[in-house]
């Protein structure tokens, strides 16, 4: 055995865990800084909407308003939720609720995406057409991700 702090298997699975905690708190940092860029762009069309707009419009640019600002919100939730539990800081209490968190804020800024390409293509097609287009990026995602969850349960199963 060596002396070095890295050769002990107690220090090492301490400190593994709270690197753990340590990129879970960078992803929400990152997520939540781009997350608030979006936002400042939704902002600034609800602010100043284009001419052509219509009261359809105008909701479907406010639901997209509301799901950026949950997803920024549930982005921010897993630093609240290290500052307020940090004298009594589980770790595996953590990561559930970052990754419960995160997940919302990934629904709510697809949400956001997907109203923002609606209503950009609403501009040019009509409406039926320009929202079914929009949801081919989010439906392609999902097959995708089906696929890979298939592949990984038949290795599983055999």
């Amino acid at each position: 055995m060596s002396s070095l702090p890295d050769d002990d298997p107690i220090k090492r699975s301490s400190s593994e865990k709270y690197d753990r905690v340590g990129a879970s708190l960078r992803w929400s940092q990152i997520l939540a800084a781009a997350s608030s860029i979006f936002f400042g762009f939704v902002l600034k069309i609800a602010v100043n909407p284009p001419p052509y707009f219509k009261l359809f419009d105008n909701l479907v640019l406010l639901g997209a308003l509301y799901a950026v600002t949950t997803a920024t919100a549930m982005f921010i939730m897993p630093v609240v939720y290290h500052m307020i539990h940090y004298q009594k800081f589980d770790v595996e209490k953590y990561h559930l609720a970052t990754k419960k968190y995160t997940l919302i804020g990934i629904i709510c800024v697809m949400i956001a995406m997907y109203l923002g390409l609606g209503l950009s293509l609403n501009s040019k097609l009509p409406t039926e057409i320009a929202y079914g287009i929009a949801s081919l990026p989010f439906v392609a995602i999902f097959v995708w991700f089906l696929t890979i969850r298939l592949k990984n349960t038949s290795y599983e199963t055999t």
